[in-house]
């Protein structure tokens, strides 16, 4: 199984994302680096998507902004065989990003994982978004 984590917007989440994919008996697992680290530029969903292109995974983790890059790659025709969101951050997104968010539900097995307070979008707010056939865990917070 070939693995790829998408962290979140901030540098510190990468170490983080590499010890969540070592607990994954997997074949490859690879963390995205992205551009706006190194060059302190606004983060570019497409170009990270292109970077990274989530269809080459059989599982994606993608956390935060991270799912943000996992909908551009999948607008991109780069969907992987699955996918696990963790704090997807619905006060971000777009109505285009929400679309794709249930194209993606719809297209591949996903697991949502959402704080029930997530000042960026509540748990119960992704249940009401996505209605009650999504798999989402709710986790404290």
């Amino acid at each position: 199984m070939k693995v790829l984590g998408l962290p979140g917007r901030n540098p510190e989440t990468e170490a983080w994302m590499a010890a969540l994919l070592g607990m994954l008996e997997a074949d490859t697992a690879d963390v995205a680096r992205y551009a706006h680290w190194q060059d302190g530029t606004k983060p570019d969903m497409a170009g990270e998507a292109a970077r990274h292109p989530a269809g080459d995974a059989d599982l994606c983790v993608a956390k935060s902004m991270g799912t943000m890059v996992l909908l551009a790659s999948m607008a991109a025709g780069n969907a992987p065989a699955a996918a696990v969101l963790i704090g997807t951050p619905l006060g971000a997104y777009t109505d285009m990003q929400v679309e794709a968010l249930h194209a993606l539900n719809a297209q591949i097995p996903c697991l949502f994982i959402q704080q029930t307070d997530d000042f960026t979008g509540s748990c119960a707010a992704l249940r009401e978004l996505l209605g009650p056939d999504a798999a989402i865990a709710e986790v404290a917070g």
